[in-house]
């Protein structure tokens, strides 16, 4: 992303068509972190932080697995 992320809570990202959908954990080798899988108003999922509500990919050890 080239802005930094500004939805701060699930409220914001509501408000801002965003559609919760599920809570899992990262399919990633090492990570297994648990997410919110988000859908955004354009159709396509984003894997969020629970609790901060920012883009996994920022935090995920595996995110380069995920980019093939």
């Amino acid at each position: 992303m080239s802005k930094s992320w500004p939805y701060k809570t699930d409220g914001d990202l509501r408000a801002a068509g965003y559609k919760y959908e599920s809570t899992r954990r990262c399919y990633g080798k090492s990570c297994g972190a648990q997410i919110e899988i988000w859908r955004t108003p354009g159709g396509k999922t984003i894997p969020l932080e629970v609790g901060t509500m920012e883009p996994h990919h920022a935090n995920c050890p595996d995110m380069e697995d995920f980019r093939k």
